[in-house]
């Protein structure tokens, strides 16, 4: 039994770890998309501009059942349109530099997560 209560102490702490990893990605790809342009359209190789606001809108954070996965994207289809491009427009990627962006602190995060939730489970 104390090692059941363990586990899910373990599991409570990584969980929180990776939801709150999921919101740090999303806010950075909200950031990305959501700076107005002057000029039209953005550069191939460069984030999308800010026009309606609809793909900085629709940029979501899903958090798994069991708390351990998670998932940051769009539902909209010119969402993927815009990060890998088309056979008629260059990719403007967002959802990727966003991730190297905070890369270094999802990964500190979830480190530090995995020695809190392992810390005094030793045998």
């Amino acid at each position: 039994m104390i090692r059941l209560r363990k586990l899910k102490l373990r599991r409570d702490i990584l969980a929180r770890a990776v939801a709150e990893s999921a919101q740090d990605l999303r806010e950075t790809a909200r950031e990305l998309v959501g700076k107005p342009g002057a000029g039209g359209a953005s550069r191939p190789g460069e984030p999308p501009r800010l026009d309606s606001g609809r793909l900085r809108d629709s940029i979501f954070a899903r958090v798994s059942a069991d708390g351990l996965s998670a998932e940051v994207g769009t539902d909209l289809d010119y969402g993927a349109q815009l990060e890998f491009g088309t056979q008629r427009m260059a990719a403007r990627p967002w959802l990727h530099p966003a991730f190297e962006a905070s890369k270094d602190r999802i990964k500190a995060r979830l480190r530090a997560a995995a020695r809190d939730a392992f810390r005094g489970n030793r045998s």
